[in-house]
């Protein structure tokens, strides 16, 4: 029996998206000009897709099986984001443990989802302070995740409890790997950015930790 045309469209949605984590359904009609929308429902019935939120789906084959993918979804599920706090926190190596929520920063309000991929948290920042992040590549897509200093500085900034040496040392921070990926100018810069002289003053302490304490871990 022959492939109906259908199945046709399937497989070539399949060999489009079949890179991609997750799939917005405005890349699929960019895609595919006029594209059917019922056509999502009968695949998911078929136990081809699976919605992740409106909007936004997966291929049943294409395995979540890292960080860079929930990041990628992430990005893309509440939009504009950029993986910061905590996830990038581990991303870098600046903290020990793994993160079971994939935590981002973005313009919009503060949210959480909860998906059949993950957990997703977003915190509310201005839009000025929107900077300070670089777009990953790999595997054929793309993230964006703050730098280092930036997130060094958006973990401050949200998180006004962090604000002596013991609060800090309770982070369990890895000295080297900040000794290694930060870049004190830029994060100097970044601060002067934030315009903020509680952020100023408590951004010191832990700057000023991490130098006296890296050669000594």
């Amino acid at each position: 029996m022959g492939i109906n045309r259908n199945e046709m469209i399937f497989l070539e949605f399949q060999k489009t998206f079949s890179n991609l984590p997750i799939i917005p359904v405005a890349e699929i009609e960019k895609a595919f000009p006029g594209f059917d929308r019922n056509a999502l429902i009968r695949w998911q019935k078929k136990g081809y897709l699976q919605k992740i939120r409106s909007g936004f789906y997966r291929l049943t084959e294409r395995m979540i099986s890292s960080d860079r993918d929930l990041f990628f979804a992430a990005n893309h599920i509440y939009a504009p984001s950029y993986i910061s706090l905590h996830s990038a926190l581990s991303w870098y190596g600046f903290i020990p443990e793994g993160v079971f929520t994939t935590t981002s920063v973005s313009t919009r309000k503060t949210q959480e989802f909860k998906t059949p991929i993950g957990y997703f948290s977003y915190r509310s920042i201005k839009r000025e302070l929107f900077f300070g992040y670089r777009l990953v590549s790999i595997n054929g897509f793309q993230f964006k995740i703050a730098d280092p200093a930036k997130t060094l500085l958006d973990f401050l900034y949200l998180n006004p409890q962090y604000d002596s040496e013991d609060d800090f040392d309770g982070l369990r921070l890895n000295f080297w790997e900040i000794q290694d990926e930060l870049d004190l100018t830029l994060f100097e810069n970044y601060l002067h950015l934030f315009a903020s002289k509680s952020l100023d003053t408590r951004a010191k302490k832990p700057y000023n930790f991490w130098k006296e304490n890296a050669v000594a871990v």
